[in-house]
């Protein structure tokens, strides 16, 4: 019999947006946490942004299984891209080709905002990375979902209404100084034509991009200053929340570009289970709480601001989806008692299925019939069994199911967990034109 359950250590990524050691939940679940009064080494100062459960070579998981009964090599400490290489038939007959996971599962915890980015659609993604692979290391695309775990989780995603951001301009002249007077006029001017609407937007946002420096400089400080004194009566009722975010984002970034970027974005506010959907080209950032995050697996992100990486605002501004809109969410589907499942047509590669078991609760659940499964624990404890074999699972527990295995899942305590799969329809043959 083959391989069929991988126990696995996920790849930690100390991103300076992460939150501290004993705040972010990553170090909770990696068993990282500091306890308190213990003595402080440099190390122990990182931030704890992201946990990484797949193969992407940027952070590969590891395995923990002792051995595979392989005698070419044995598996424990070794990368999960090894494993798959040496052994693909865990992944079922058709990934079994190319010997990879077609997606990457993690969780964040997010303690200052990320970069203003967007991730390239395919044709893009496979320019960028023949062109500069040592910057745009995949030649993949990256739709991506964020299932809110705490309810402070908040987000840039995606261009708000227009009709809002005009409503916005006649009140925030530093807005107006970036974008420049006709540009400012073009989006007035476009209300009521979607087509119009969109040309505004991408002229707009593209000269507010590209601002000078000294430009930026000055219109930040002014700004800064215009939120600290607060939105007038006579404001739109958004922009009270949004002067809060320019002070939050100033304190984090100073004078940077991408704090304009926020009047052009919805700013959405996620509770625990809800969840944003960011597609190819759409414009995001994310900006506080936890998450657990899916997508196609890739690693590509083109930045235009509220970072110090690289930002690529040619690209940016090139490529992004200029339609303006509510932000894009997943509802999940309840397919049982406490097992929700979030998909959506759209999204190929993966979806993500999240079960809450009552204490003493048991359940058998196939997740792929014809590929893996990657999932973890994230409250309580329980077993999972397959084909008589048990492991025990609780917080940070990762596991792969190889595909086609149906674990029995009990619960000792009052248990929650992810795991990631392929749709169905990823299997099947495209259909003929």
């Amino acid at each position: 019999m083959g391989i069929q359950m991988l126990s696995l250590t996920p790849f930690t990524q100390h991103y300076d947006w992460g939150k501290p050691r004993n705040q972010s939940i990553i170090a909770e679940l990696t068993g990282q946490c500091k306890a308190n009064g213990a003595d402080e080494s440099p190390s122990d100062t990182k931030p704890f942004a992201e946990m990484w459960m797949g193969d992407h070579p940027s952070g590969p998981s590891s395995v923990k299984t002792p051995s595979s009964g392989n005698k070419k090599f044995s598996m424990h400490g070794s990368s999960l891209n090894d494993v798959l290489q040496c052994s693909p038939s865990v992944l079922g007959k058709q990934l079994a080709r190319d010997g990879k996971l077609p997606f990457l599962l993690k969780v964040l915890s997010i303690h200052k905002a990320l970069s203003i980015q967007a991730h390239p659609d395919r044709a893009r993604a496979a320019k960028l990375h023949a062109e500069r692979p040592e910057i745009y290391k995949d030649p993949n695309h990256k739709p991506e979902i964020a299932i809110a775990l705490t309810d402070d989780f908040q987000a840039l995603c995606g261009f708000r209404p227009v009709s809002e951001l005009v409503a916005i301009m006649a009140h925030v002249p530093e807005l107006v100084a970036v974008v420049g007077e006709e540009a400012s006029k073009e989006l007035s001017n476009s209300l009521g034509d979607r087509s119009k609407e969109s040309d505004a937007l991408r002229k707009a946002y593209t000269r507010m991009m590209h601002s000078s420096e000294e430009v930026v400089r000055k219109q930040v400080q002014l700004l800064k200053t215009r939120a600290e004194a607060g939105a007038g009566d006579r404001s739109p009722v958004s922009l009270k929340e949004t002067f809060a975010l320019v002070s939050k984002l100033y304190a984090q970034y100073g004078d940077d570009i991408g704090i304009f970027s926020i009047f052009f974005m919805n700013h959405v506010h996620m509770k625990v289970g809800e969840c944003l959907y960011m597609a190819q080209n759409v414009p995001h950032a994310y900006l506080s709480g936890d998450i657990v995050e899916c997508m196609a697996c890739s690693d590509n992100v083109v930045r235009g601001g509220l970072t110090p990486k690289f930002k690529d605002v040619e690209v940016l501004c090139e490529m992004l989806d200029y339609r303006g809109g509510p932000p894009a969410v997943v509802k999940p589907v309840q397919l049982d008692d406490g097992v929700r499942l979030y998909a959506d047509p759209d999204i190929e590669e993966f979806q993500v299925t999240h079960l809450h078991m009552a204490k003493g609760g048991c359940l058998r659940r196939l997740f792929s019939k014809e590929g893996p499964a990657m999932g973890f624990a994230c409250k309580g404890a329980g077993s999972l069994t397959i084909s008589g074999e048990v492991q025990e699972i609780g917080p940070g527990k990762v596991f792969m199911l190889a595909a086609g295995v149906e674990p029995e899942l009990k619960a000792a305590t009052d248990l929650e967990f992810f795991v990631a799969s392929c749709p169905p329809q990823y299997f099947r043959p495209p259909p003929r034109k």
